[in-house]
């Protein structure tokens, strides 16, 4: 081999490499759920929460199946592990396009516009969020947190699950680690 062809699979490691970095991915974020089913409080978690963000674009996405949701009601269990196919609900959003992953700030709030996706339906909906700045040492990072509502209506789960309310409170926080 001569140093032409090592020159050339160096710059495509490191290319690859480079571009393999502009994606934060976690499988095990934690979500939160609330919603009354026959005026009964029910709380929804998992830690099966995939999200994905792009460095560049600031663009969040999350998927989570269903399935993986706990709860304190044995008979919602049942009816979400039962089901034969995944309950795939995906979200996306724009995150406010300030460089908040390479300096230090003070919270930023703002409202997220994001674009739902729950069994071949698809909507939008507006959470509260905030990215906190985190001091770890030498490194950085950030913890992304939001809230808001789902309309249950919008989703299709009252025909899965009897005597649901008409929305779901969501909540998740998430902490991404600074681009080096």
């Amino acid at each position: 081999m001569n140093i032409k062809h090592i020159a050339l699979i160096i710059y495509f490691i490191s290319f690859y490499q480079s571009n393999a970095q502009k994606i934060y991915r976690t499988d095990e974020g934690h979500i939160l759920m609330m919603t009354s089913v026959r005026n009964n409080p029910v709380k929804a978690e998992s830690h099966k929460l995939a999200l994905y963000l792009d460095y560049d674009s600031k663009v969040v996405n999350g998927v989570l199946d269903l399935k993986t949701l706990s709860t304190d009601i044995p008979e919602i269990n049942t009816i979400l592990q039962q089901r034969e196919n995944p309950l795939i609900l995906r979200f996306t959003g724009t995150i406010p396009s300030q460089d908040f992953l390479s300096k230090r700030h003070d919270p930023i709030n703002f409202n997220w516009l994001i674009d739902v996706t729950y069994q071949g339906k698809s909507f939008k909906s507006q959470f509260k969020a905030t990215i906190t700045h985190i001091e770890q040492g030498v490194s950085m990072s950030c913890l992304i947190s939001a809230t808001g509502q789902l309309l249950v209506s919008n989703t299709g789960l009252d025909s899965l699950i009897e005597g649901i309310d008409d929305t779901i409170e969501v909540q998740f926080a998430q902490m991404v680690l600074r681009l080096e």
